[in-house]
């Protein structure tokens, strides 16, 4: 399954030649995942202030066509893997102006205990809520 969400480029996403401006592009994938988590009902705000600590450890972005300003954009979010104390997302950017994919990325997260900073166990409500989005098992990061 694929969860799909939708978003516009505005003006500070862009260089002053109005191309996305590569590191504001990062924005749109945390906004990917913001929304993904609200839509599997993992609430953000309890989750990641009160429950947890979810440090991303590692983030590749491949960009392959650029975005503009006042382009119209839609993500993919699927899950890569579900390991012991990590998972992947990984999300696609497509730009829906120019029917283009823009961008493309593998993000790993890792869960750590509130209070020892210390990698837990995924939760089983995490892993119950993107099982259905997991796309094929990979190498888990940790």
């Amino acid at each position: 399954m694929i969860f799909q969400g939708y978003d516009t480029v505005t003006i500070c996403d862009v260089d002053v030649s109005g191309l996305g401006h590569f590191a504001h592009q990062v924005r749109f994938l945390e906004r990917a995942e913001f929304e993904f988590m609200n839509h599997v009902n993992i609430a953000p705000r309890e989750w990641f202030m009160h429950r947890y600590l979810f440090p991303r450890v590692k983030l590749v972005v491949d960009y392959t066509a650029p975005l503009h300003f006042a382009d119209d954009i839609r993500w993919d979010v699927q899950v890569g893997h579900l390991g012991n104390t990590s998972y992947s997302l990984i999300i696609d950017i497509f730009n829906v102006t120019s029917g283009e994919k823009a961008m493309g990325a593998r993000m790993v997260v890792v869960v750590l205990d509130l209070h020892t900073h210390q990698p837990t166990l995924l939760p089983s409500e995490l892993r119950a809520a993107f099982s259905p989005y997991l796309i094929a098992e990979e190498s888990p990061a940790t």
